[in-house]
């Protein structure tokens, strides 16, 4: 492992036992809440990372000396002016003397000393913060730093941070919105130390329309108040109209009195009782529906204008890769003050050739917005690292493709010079906290002694297990997942489908990656010749992926198997391998699994063209696809036990303040849609109705449009 080879290799001398430890920082640093509370932080991680140490704040004689120092960054222009971002950049240079270990921060700002802090823990000392709720800390017996080294962090990005999609019932949408609900406050809290500790700078996440319009403002207060403490900007997203999944609304459409405008003012002073750094404007009412600014002329423009004016906040304009129908394909905000996020979906970069998503060929067009909105206006780049509804977690798949797109993603991004990235979340369970924790690292740029550190995509997982033939394995996973799911667009077939996919048309409008066909058109109106070339290429791509990823996967449960046995790795990073392996083990059995109900269906052709029992030929092939899905559930079961939240909570039905009664992980607690397919060929149907999990009408919301609560 190689935390305890760091542990082994260090030299540090025997009469330099016991060691002591302090962390020496200016008065000026103290009374400031941003590096205040990250060196009350760090000396407390140290003291849990070096059990017999004394660690101290400004003691005498430490034998390991961290001195805290802000020298003013350079002026802009100059030659010594720093290359990016200097308030949050950090840099640290350590030396010996006489025995002693003097290891000097040098940063611009509070903000740059706490990254700098966090960044020695994690990219020197081996600390893993990759989930608000857990995090991996080392054991030393001595230290175990060279002598002599330099770390230098420079962020990608001006605004890092991410946007908790509350629409959908995830980790924390109860405890943003309600702060009856027991450590709601504590539970958000965690999340904003876990941004900081990750050298994030910004929050965000989508308001509720049930909120309490009492009790809320409060919380919202306590909430953002903290944020800043921890050097994070907080904002919030609301819509002008937006009528689905109970989303916040500045205005009612069906209520005229009073008007629009007074409307809008009314909401944004209610708004802004909790001090704000930024409002996100949803503009349309809907995906797939209208815009209302060619309806309510004025009242957008106005909206900004207040945001930006009265309350001197930033006004970010939410996009869609919904293209619209007219004039530009990417709509854009009505005030050039006012700045944009650029938006793209699911496990498909920006630059992809082929992204099934929304109706689009792919999503370039977002790319070529970016690069011309960088030129005129703030301009942040808001990808996904996970989409929910039918598509990953709730299957449940483990797409690492998305660690692919958004490595490739950052990187591009930043060529450009966008002023931020703010990642658009629904969920961490499923080995997701590892696509949001890789994101959040790789939004900096390391140096180790001048060399500039490589990343790539699993770079997160591999600093997890030091495992070579284990990491090497993971590679070749991401390896087939790309093949298959993206190239060959499996994940047309592994997805669910959406709650609007069968629906009569119009209303059947795209969203995920879905078949070109219907099942109920498939089964009872194609040609034999239609039906193979539209399933047989998919059904043998679908079994041939399960085949090799449960190779793989095997092999991967052998090596974890043997460090159990040998304790070569520590007890934390052997759960969190297990727990990946095991999603991607259950992403192999679901293609297993629909390549038998893909046959199945096949078989009930031949059923209805022979005549036959409706069950003679494709009985069999169920009852295989179901103690495929019996052995999957047994996975599911085991991955529950590791849920970092209740299960009442993010897997069971439940009350909640969203368009969804259940926790997001219900589907995937009983295998909601391998079931569901399962009854449809049995049964034949294909209709929306049947077996529906989803409440269309808090989903469509229709009711909004005359009652904003």
């Amino acid at each position: 492992m190689l935390l305890a080879g760091l542990c082994l290799l260090s030299a540090w001398p025997s009469w330099a036992s016991p060691l002591k430890l302090t962390i020496r920082a200016p008065d000026h640093l103290l009374k400031t809440s941003v590096s205040r509370l990250a060196i009350d932080d760090t000396l407390a991680l140290l003291e849990q990372a070096f059990p017999g140490a004394e660690v101290t704040l400004n003691g005498n004689d430490g034998s390991v000396r961290l001195i805290l120092e802000t020298t003013p960054p350079a002026v802009p222009g100059s030659r010594h002016a720093p290359d990016n971002h200097s308030n949050d950049s950090y840099r640290w240079n350590a030396i010996s003397e006489h025995g002693t270990r003097i290891i000097r921060l040098k940063a611009a700002t509070p903000h740059g000393v706490a990254n700098g802090l966090y960044g020695l823990l994690q990219d020197k000392l081996g600390f893993r913060f990759y989930h608000p709720r857990e995090s991996i800390i080392p054991r030393y017996t001595r230290w175990p730093l060279e002598p002599r080294f330099t770390l230098q962090g420079v962020p990608r990005f001006a605004n890092r941070g991410f946007h908790l999609h509350t629409l959908h019932p995830i980790e924390l949408t109860d405890q943003l919105h309600d702060p009856t609900i027991p450590g709601a406050f504590n539970d958000v809290a965690s999340y904003l130390d876990w941004l900081a500790r990750n050298g994030q700078n910004t929050f965000q996440f989508f308001l509720l329309r049930s909120v309490d319009r009492s009790a809320w403002p409060a919380h919202a207060r306590r909430i953002v108040e903290y944020a800043h403490s921890r050097g994070i900007r907080c904002g919030v997203e609301i819509s002008l109209a937006m009528i689905q999944q109970q989303a916040f609304q500045a205005i009612t459409v069906l209520r005229l009195i009073p008007s629009y405008k007074r409307q809008v003012d009314a909401t944004l002073a209610w708004i802004f009782q909790a001090p704000w750094d930024m409002i996100s404007l949803e503009a349309t009412m809907g995906e797939h529906l209208p815009f209302l600014d060619r309806l309510l002329p004025g009242v957008q423009a106005h909206l900004e204008r207040q945001v930006q004016d009265r309350f001197a906040a930033r006004l970010m304009y939410a996009t869609h890769v919904i293209c619209a129908a007219e004039g530009e394909k990417v709509r854009r905000p009505q005030l050039l003050s006012s700045g944009i996020l650029i938006h793209t979906v699911m496990c498909y970069s920006a630059s992809d050739s082929r992204a099934p998503v929304y109706g689009n060929s792919n999503q370039r067009f977002m790319l070529d917005a970016a690069r011309s909105e960088k030129q005129r206006r703030e301009t942040w780049y808001w990808p996904e690292s996970s989409y929910w509804v039918g598509f990953d977690s709730s299957v449940p798949l483990l797409i690492l493709s998305y660690l692919d797109a958004r490595w490739t993603d950052i990187h591009t991004m930043g060529t450009l010079g966008m002023h931020g990235h703010l990642t658009f979340t629904s969920g961490w369970e499923w080995g997701y906290w590892l696509v949001d924790w890789s994101i959040a690292r790789w939004t900096w740029q390391l140096k180790d002694n001048g060399r500039e550190r490589r990343s790539w995509p699993l770079s997160r997982f591999a600093e997890l297990n030091g495992d070579r033939e284990l990491q090497a394995l993971m590679e070749q996973a991401l390896t087939l997942q790309n093949s298959y799911l993206k190239d060959k667009e499996l994940l047309r077939f592994m997805s669910a489908l959406t709650p609007f996919s069968e629906l009569p048309h119009p209303f059947d409008k795209p969203f995920q990656p879905e078949p070109v066909f219907r099942y109920d058109w498939l089964l009872t109106m194609a040609t034999g010749p239609e039906a193979s070339k539209l399933l047989d290429k998919p059904i043998q791509d679908l079994e041939e992926y399960a085949e090799r990823m449960g190779r793989l996967v095997r092999r991967m449960n052998t090596i974890i198997n043997r460090h159990a046995l040998s304790g070569s790795v520590g007890t934390r990073q052997r759960v969190l391998t297990q727990e990946i392996t095991r999603g991607l083990e259950v992403t192999a059995l679901r293609a297993g699994h629909r390549a038998l109900t893909l046959r199945a269906i096949m078989a009930k052709r031949t059923e209805h063209a022979g005549r036959f029992d409706h069950s003679r030929h494709s009985g069999p092939l169920l009852a295989k696809a179901r103690i495929l899905r019996q052995q999957a559930q047994l996975m599911v079961q085991n991955q529950e036990n590791g849920y970092r939240y209740p299960l009442v909570q993010i897997a069971r039905r439940r009350s909640s303040m969203t368009a969804y009664q259940f926790g997001y992980l219900y589907p995937a607690s009983r295998l909601f849609f391998w079931e569901r397919e399962e009854k449809q060929i049995e049964q034949e149907r294909f209709d929306a109705l049947f077996m529906n999990v989803w409440d269309m009408r808090r989903i469509v919301g229709l009711e909004s449009l005359m009652f904003n609560r």
